[in-house]
């Protein structure tokens, strides 16, 4: 991912060619979808006791506790939006920005963590 990031600002501020960050984000874009389908909705889940709650609570409060998500979830996200800011939004060099947002996306799908319901079990 902070290759990717780099790469993307790296190919903006050189001018590379409109192929170059295509081909980047093709590659990045290829491994958010092995990624998904590898791994894909395969959450682990467990109770909320033994996340160290005592009482259910819904997804957004175990989100807001920072126990639903993979740790630097949010951090990956707010530098991939930084990247699309200082490249363009819609230009081809945001492209790889955009990949990585997506790989950090399926990166959070694989690796979300969320008690399970009582009726559940």
């Amino acid at each position: 991912m902070g290759f990717t990031l780099c790469a993307a600002l790296l190919i903006n501020w050189l001018g590379a060619p409109g192929w170059v960050p295509k081909a980047l984000a093709v590659g990045i874009g290829g491994l958010a979808a092995v990624l998904i389908v590898a791994r894909g909705n395969r959450r682990r889940r467990s109770h909320a006791r033994d996340l160290g709650f005592e009482n259910e609570m819904s997804w957004i409060q175990y989100e807001l506790a920072g126990k639903g998500s993979p740790k630097g979830l949010y951090l990956l996200a707010f530098f991939c939006l930084l990247v699309m800011f200082l490249t363009g939004f819609n230009t081809d060099y945001a492209m790889p920005a955009w990949a990585a947002a997506a790989l950090s996306i399926a990166w959070g799908i694989a690796n979300a963590s969320y008690p399970v319901d009582e009726e559940d079990v």
